[in-house]
């Protein structure tokens, strides 16, 4: 979900003993209590398992330049697999899409990331570089792995759930402030709007973030930014393991040179980095 992407959902059991008429206790009836979604996400974030996803986002920008409206859209999609570990997400490996109306569709990659290193190919990119080597790895000098928040962390779903109502049978809908939503007061001006769908045992299937964001008091970079996101599971408690291409596949990014960069950048890998 950050874009925002960070942590997911799962499952416990907690088992209750439902009585039984006198006439009819010969045989007991055991019922499955009803699992909290975020005990149900803590209990599923363990190395080993994992989950599919598919994820769709959009960003669209509007500004005004010479007192003319203009648009910029990019979007995105995803789909693939992620692996946990201790309470997170460690590692995932994805296959990218994106497009824009300036620019229309670029080839779509293979991305694999954990830590904070990602490692990308495709069929041309692969022949575009060096030898031997059929992978760029690029690494972030963020805290954080901006590539590994696809979906939302137990405090997310906690915020989320808080500030909620159902609408329909697992089926959750709200809004909050950007700067409650980021739990960051500079987060700036702007709305978010989620909505939550989870099957019966209390599992996320879907998550769609809306968010609205609009500049600093003064500001006229641009009028309003919105943000799309719509992430869908499958697939909860798999055995998942993930592992980076072998060292000697390996480029770093900073060593592409400016040809082989433009090679690799029409070959459709993302101009500015996969962060």
């Amino acid at each position: 979900m950050k874009l925002f992407f960070a942590g997911l959902v799962a499952t416990a059991a907690a088992v209750g003993t439902v009585a039984v008429p006198a006439q009819a206790a010969s045989a007991t009836t055991v019922q499955a209590a009803p699992v909290d979604p975020v005990k149900a996400l803590k209990a599923q974030l363990v190395p080993g398992k994992g989950v599919k996803i598919t994820e769709s986002g959009g960003i669209t920008l509007d500004f005004t330049v010479d007192d003319q409206a203009m648009q910029v859209q990019v979007n995105t999609s995803s789909t693939g697999t992620v692996a946990f570990g201790k309470g997170n997400i460690a590692a995932a490996d994805l296959r990218v899409r994106t497009s824009s109306r300036l620019k229309g569709s670029k080839p779509p990659y293979r991305v694999i990331t954990e830590g904070r290193n990602a490692y990308v190919t495709n069929a041309d990119i692969a022949k575009a570089l060096p030898s031997g080597r059929s992978w760029i790895q690029s690494k972030t000098s963020e805290r954080e792995n901006t590539i590994l928040n696809l979906g939302v962390t137990p405090a997310e779903l906690k915020f989320m759930l808080d500030n909620a109502s159902e609408v329909a049978t697992g089926e959750y809908q709200g809004t909050a402030k950007l700067t409650d939503f980021r739990h960051d007061k500079s987060a700036g001006e702007g709305d978010v709007e989620f909505h939550l769908y989870f099957d019966e045992h209390n599992l996320l299937t879907r998550t769609v973030v809306d968010t609205t964001a609009y500049p600093d008091s003064g500001s006229s970079a641009y009028d309003q930014m919105a943000f799309h996101t719509d992430t869908r599971y499958s697939g909860w408690g798999a055995k998942v393991k993930i592992s980076a291409p072998a060292a000697g596949k390996v480029i770093s990014e900073k060593k592409l040179n400016a040809k082989t960069r433009k090679a690799v950048t029409k070959a459709g890998y993302p101009e500015d980095g996969p962060f």
